[in-house]
């Protein structure tokens, strides 16, 4: 492939991720107080409309059975489109259970659009930059995020809740349909797609599943308590946002140039070893400037997952990629339509302390299993 060719695919790739990012990132600012100013929503409310919105990861095997008849670049453009339309369906919710069907269909959208965009990226990337264009299109995608949180921002100002869905939804799904039509395929006419489960892989899918476990329960969870035990409302919220996208658009890069160097062994215990430490935190730090110091912190370290995909790019053949990034999808959402539900129930029964004590757990058994990963040659 060309120099020429890779910048172009490159560029699709990135704009692509940008958008999803944006929708995305408004959906994950919003949902909370919507939620809550206009429902008066529950930790066992939030907590089962979560694990609606995580039934499309469960789901997400589907990707592999798809790439053998459509491109990645078209089944990423139609999810687009989805995201897009589930974002405006959140505009129009009057219930809470509207509110969780539309929740499923935008995520429907995510779930499908990262397994392929990130196939996409490994199969153009040569091995010994993994984690440099990885990086970089996490840099981008934390990009977007802060483009999202500022105009959030602003808007709250102005507008309420339903308006700022339909607005950045309209974009999303504008956006998407004109990706739909416009874009070639990717992929050479001798180049085909498998869907199959490799003993090979089981390392992979085990960390993939203990980190979706872990990831449940923060992401579930920690702004969560910021709205209800601290009382931060939207602009806070979106602040916090601003400044988490802010730092890891530059950390993004520093974490995949340590994958490229050191090995994504040390990437992903390293992560584990210090998340550890932040689950506590939760549990046991009451001073709100620390929690948001940690709220931070755990999503700049949430890019170690570059290093996850490198591993699997660098043992698995062509054919395989995006077969495996779907099938870890579908691991790392097995218990993600039960841990926010669980972890709502541990909440009101024993404390929020608990619920992520037991995250602690879970990320110090992903470090031990992250361990085990060999060292593999970079070229």
């Amino acid at each position: 492939m060309n120099l020429k060719i890779k910048e172009i695919s490159f560029a699709t790739i990135t704009f692509s991720a940008v958008i999803m990012w944006g929708g995305f990132s408004a959906w994950r600012i919003l949902f909370n107080n919507f939620a809550v100013d206009m429902f008066d929503a529950s930790s066992v409310d939030v907590g089962v409309i979560q694990s609606v919105r995580e039934i499309p990861g469960l789901l997400a095997f589907g990707v592999g059975a798809l790439a053998i008849y459509f491109t990645e670049s078209k089944i990423a453009s139609v999810s687009i489109v989805v995201v897009g339309l589930g974002l405006i369906l959140c505009g129009l919710s009057s219930s809470l259970l509207m509110l969780a069907g539309a929740t499923m269909l935008m995520s429907f959208g995510f779930h499908y659009f990262e397994p392929t965009n990130s196939s996409q990226l490994l199969l153009l990337a040569e091995n010994h930059k993994l984690g440099k264009v990885q990086g970089k299109l996490q840099s981008y995608e934390s990009m977007a995020g802060l483009v999202g949180a500022g105009l959030i921002v602003l808007l709250t100002f102005v507008l309420d809740y339903k308006m700022i869905y339909f607005i950045i939804g309209g974009i999303v799904l504008t956006i998407g349909a004109y990706l739909s039509y416009a874009l070639p395929s990717n992929r050479g006419k001798e180049e085909n797609r498998k869907i199959k489960i490799k003993k090979k892989y089981t390392l992979y899918y085990i960390l993939s599943f203990l980190r979706g476990c872990r990831r449940h329960i923060f992401t579930t969870f920690a702004i969560f308590l910021l709205v209800k035990n601290y009382d931060l409302d939207i602009t806070v919220i979106s602040i916090l946002m601003f400044a988490n996208f802010f730092i890891t658009i530059f950390t993004s890069r520093i974490i995949g140039f340590l994958s490229d160097k050191f090995g994504e062994k040390i990437i992903l215990v390293g992560s584990s070893f210090f998340l550890v430490f932040i689950f506590c935190g939760y549990a046991y730090v009451s001073y709100l400037p620390l929690l948001m110091f940690l709220y931070v912190i755990d999503n700049m370290l949430f890019g170690s997952s570059l290093a996850l995909r490198s591993y699997l790019r660098k043992i698995a053949p062509t054919e395989d990629i995006t077969g495996c990034l779907s099938f870890g999808m579908t691991a790392n959402h097995i218990t993600a339509v039960v841990i926010p539900i669980v972890g709502g129930i541990l909440w009101i029964k024993f404390g929020y302390e608990t619920t992520f004590l037991a995250g602690a757990a879970i990320v110090f058994v992903d470090m031990l299993f992250s361990l085990k990963i060999p060292k593999l040659p970079s070229q």
